[in-house]
């Protein structure tokens, strides 16, 4: 049964990474700064806020959300409300035309929200299918696997965006979204049959306020500091990765003069390279150090950004793109193994609530951050290369975690 429920949990990952691809990653992207919002002096500028505001938005949701689930039995019920939704909401960007801009900036954060809500719930199916021994692997082959997602939904897309976005005819690019929407609740929905049971919580005489309830946890970190901290150095790393993640594709294109062809292939490479290097430091982490193999990932970007910032010539784009594919997911997944080995597996959702609260909203500072940088210097190799500041505060407080535990 666990072995079943295992790889529903990674199936519904590739799902979700299909969508990941395609519309916030690159497809849509491109497709708002050069088409819907073409020519606006602050296309940059809507863009992050289109990205911060369900960052934000996600993170208020999120203690209910884990809350319900918890309590209620309604987990998986839940989890498929927000793939619809998502869904939906993605399939109707196709309809966009240029000058949208409102509709468009809608669009995407209802899309947005509905994935970071599902992802959170996601998330915290993870203490049940996973011990602490296997935490990190089991995460880290989930994520690894998820970007077989990235490359089946980019297969099935290309028809539609193999011209890229063309002068007159840009609506055949947006049927990929379309597509993407198709594919996610497809994969979503069928993966979702194989999940573990829903277990009703038994709350009798606690506090029935979710933010109360949360409020009381955090109280009682008091004698658990380390949790506070960890989660302050997750937040701090994971704002300069999301921050790469929305911004890299647009990067491309501005910094190099990259067509859409060009992005999308080197998505593709990155996609190759992620899958077994994400595997790996998941392994990693459970036969070395979970916290070694963070900061290996951490020194690799430090790379990363000193690459967008410095590199130039043909060959950078591919630099940064192998690079960039040896750590994202890898990063992501071992911090997301480090902090389920900490919360009790019967509040998973509230915890992870928590996690989505606090990490969500801080996490709208890296995109914000970025579209200031870039439109007061007048650029983005800048701009990248201060989201720097998050990494290494990120990684001195992970130090003094890894120094407590010891």
């Amino acid at each position: 049964m666990k072995r079943r429920a295992i790889a529903a949990w990674i199936a519904y990952d590739i799902a979700v990474h299909g969508y990941g691809l395609m519309i916030p990653a690159v497809g849509f992207a491109i497709y708002f700064t050069s088409f819907v919002a073409a020519g606006h002096p602050s296309a940059d500028g809507l863009w992050s806020l289109a990205v911060a505001i369900p960052l934000v938005a996600a993170g208020l949701l999120g203690p209910w959300l884990g809350a319900v689930a918890d309590a209620g039995g309604h987990r998986r019920a839940m989890l498929a409300g927000a793939t619809m939704i998502c869904a939906a909401a993605s399939a109707l960007l196709g309809t966009l035309g240029q000058g949208d801009i409102l509709a468009g900036m809608l669009l995407f954060i209802a899309a947005q929200l509905a994935c970071l809500l599902a992802t959170a719930l996601y998330n915290s199916y993870l203490p049940e299918i996973s011990t602490p021994q296997t935490s990190a692997r089991i995460s880290g082959m989930a994520w690894g696997l998820s970007y077989l997602g990235g490359i089946a939904c980019f297969f099935l897309c290309l028809p539609f965006i193999r011209t890229g976005i063309v002068a007159g005819n840009e609506a055949y690019f947006a049927n990929a979204f379309l597509v993407t929407a198709g594919f996610l609740l497809t994969l979503g929905m069928m993966s979702m049959l194989g999940f573990p049971a829903e277990n009703k919580v038994d709350r009798k005489g606690e506090k029935t306020n979710p933010y109360q309830r949360l409020w009381n946890t955090v109280g009682s970190w008091r004698q658990e500091r380390q949790i506070p901290k960890f989660l302050l150095a997750y937040y701090l790393i994971n704002d300069a990765m999301v921050t790469v993640l929305y911004f890299t594709a647009i990067f491309l294109k501005a910094t190099f003069g990259l067509s859409m062809q060009e992005i999308l292939i080197l998505s593709l490479t990155f996609q190759l390279i992620a899958i077994p290097a994400t595997v790996f430091f998941g392994w990693l982490g459970d036969r070395w150090s979970q916290f070694g193999a963070v900061n290996v990932t951490l020194v690799i970007w430090g790379v990363v950004l000193a690459l967008m910032g410095l590199a130039d010539g043909e060959h950078a784009p591919l630099a940064i793109a192998m690079t960039l594919g040896l750590v994202l997911g890898s990063t992501q997944s071992l911090l997301r193994s480090m902090y389920s080995r900490m919360v009790p597996p019967d509040r998973a959702g509230e915890y992870f609530g928590f996690h989505a609260l606090a990490g969500r909203a801080s996490s709208a500072l890296g995109p914000l951050l970025f579209g200031a940088v870039s439109s007061m210097a007048g650029s983005q190799r800048i701009a990248m290369m201060s989201l720097g500041v998050f990494l290494l505060s990120g990684a001195i407080l992970l130090a003094r975690v890894q120094a407590e535990i010891r």
